[in-house]
């Protein structure tokens, strides 16, 4: 036998439910099935370090300026994980328990985000706004005027034939621009459309300001993340109990593992182009016009490192084959955490009818964080000597790394590292969710004997943890084979937010 007594407002009620033997007290279960999505917060900062010189810095060492106006343009400048788009994860989250007669109960869930990936890719963003190559092609063969008859390209794109054949492995450049490829022109005709003005990477290489490395054939970055993690919570007896409002106390403990990651691919001709600069730009310095969006050279392509004459001239640096130079970069951060948690669960409305529920949670978790970093040929490749070495084809001979040819695996130029700690990380967690009793009144649904009980829930869910890795600000950018110098952790940690849509089923019994 369950009897319980209580006051509302100066009235007597009493609560009385019989039963037979200790195991007979009756409580109603519950149990919840959610799709989620997670929008995840960005990470901060820029890519690189914070204290190395621009690109336009180091390639104009009497500060007149490299070509006129080019000191407001981006000129392979840093860019930061802001570019990536919003990260959003599917999901999965499951929810059930009991509530006793007393309004006591168990509150457990468990949840798995699917690992997703948001990226940048800088060609992409830098070919937006320009024409294709077969109509770019066209206009150049019909003076202005599009051709009749459509181009066809034979499935070859001006990027292709870069990588593929110009500065593919084992092809010795032909800086006399005497190839012919057709249709597409000459090499320099190709390069002057597949090299762009894409972003930089600012690093300490050991020297007093730094430096810049330019990529003008692929920039990509990449944020990805998956967690999983489960809790259970007890509820105490409520604090109110009315005919609309409940609310409960409620302290448990739960566990969480969050792996965060950031990417960067990038690929650089390893050409120098010096275009229309003055006199102290270095040889090695690749010298775009300014990014003004006017096609000064009227081959229908703005802002192309042949601009304003038309007559790009280009030169290897990088003494190795292959000439192009593939980079890469990865920082891993795994948060595992584990701790006690206590709030509030509250129920608005009926427990058969509509209703919104939900709790805030409060938590102090015990965080074993995992950083791991790796990544090849992340170094200053146009960093060269001054004058050509003639035993080895006149070329200038690399200062900072070793061969960036890495089509055989890593190369001397690689480096991994990882660290390990344990400290605390505050949480915080909101939720709120309505439960709608709408498959019984809808023709069809209400006849399935699977949602019989069940009411359709529509879902926003908060977190807050503070004390988590930066995976891009957790890097000391710095490196220089040939000194030794290569990127290094230094855990830098900040608030980690997500916010969750669902939508699910809820089943009482």
């Amino acid at each position: 036998m369950f009897e319980q007594s209580y006051n509302d407002n100066g009235t007597w009620f009493q609560d009385q439910r019989g039963g037979i033997g200790p195991f007979s007290r009756p409580r109603s279960f519950f149990f919840n099935l959610d799709y989620t999505r997670t929008k995840t917060r960005q990470m901060r900062g820029v890519f690189g370090s914070p204290t190395a010189q621009s690109y336009l810095q180091q390639n104009d060492p009497n500060s007149d300026g490299i070509v006129d106006g080019l000191a407001f343009y981006n000129y392979f400048n840093a860019t930061g994980p802001g570019s990536i788009e919003d990260l959003w994860n599917n999901g999965l989250r499951a929810s059930g328990g009991f509530w006793n007669v007393d309004g006591t109960g168990l509150l457990m869930d468990g949840f798995w985000q699917a690992k997703d990936t948001a990226t940048y890719n800088g060609r992409e963003a830098a070919l937006a706004g320009r024409l294709d190559t077969a109509t770019i092609l066209a206009l150049q063969q019909g003076g202005g005027n599009a051709i009749g008859q459509p181009v066809n390209l034979n499935g070859q794109t001006d990027l292709g034939l870069t990588v593929g054949q110009i500065l593919a492995p084992g092809v010795r450049f032909d800086g006399q621009d005497a190839n012919d490829f057709g249709f597409f022109g000459s090499t320099f005709d190709i390069l002057d459309r597949t090299l762009l003005n894409l972003s930089g990477i600012p690093i300490d290489d050991g020297t007093a300001f730094g430096a810049t490395i330019p990529y003008d054939i692929q920039f990509l970055m990449q944020h990805t993340i998956t967690s999983v993690g489960t809790s259970a919570d007890i509820a105490f007896s409520p604090l109110h109990d009315g005919s609309l409002v409940r609310l409960n106390p409620i302290v448990g403990g739960r566990y969480s593992r969050i792996t965060e990651e950031f990417a960067f691919f990038g690929i650089d001709s390893g050409l120098g182009y010096r275009g229309d600069s003055d006199g102290d730009t270095p040889e090695n310095a690749k010298v775009f016009a300014p990014g003004d969006g006017i096609d000064d050279d009227d081959n229908f392509i703005p802002d192309n490192p042949g601009e304003p004459d038309g007559d790009p001239e280009f030169t290897q640096i990088n003494p190795f084959n292959p000439v192009l130079v593939q980079a890469s970069h990865m920082a891993q951060v795994q948060s595992s955490l584990a701790g006690p948690e206590a709030g509030f669960h509250y129920t608005f409305g009926s427990s058969k009818g509509f209703s919104v529920v939900g709790f805030t949670k409060l938590a102090a978790m015990f965080n074993n964080e995992e950083i791991r970093i790796s990544g090849d040929n992340l170094f200053n490749h146009m960093s060269v000597s001054d004058t050509p070495n003639p035993a080895n084809n006149n070329l200038f001979d690399p200062l900072d790394g070793y061969d960036t040819n890495n089509q055989s695996g890593r190369t001397a130029n690689a480096y991994s590292s990882s660290s390990t700690s344990t400290h605390l990380s505050p949480l915080f967690e909101q939720s709120l969710t309505a439960e709608i009793p709408l498959f019984g009144l809808t023709p069809v649904l209400k006849d399935l004997r699977l949602l019989e009980n069940a009411r359709l829930r529509f879902g926003w869910q908060f977190l807050f943890i503070g004390e988590v890795a930066d995976p891009v600000q957790s890097v000391v950018y710095q490196s220089n084979p040939r000194l030794n110098l290569f990127p290094t952790i230094r855990p830098n940690r900040d608030t980690f937010m997500q916010h969750t849509l669902s939508v699910g089923v809820n089943w009482t019994y």
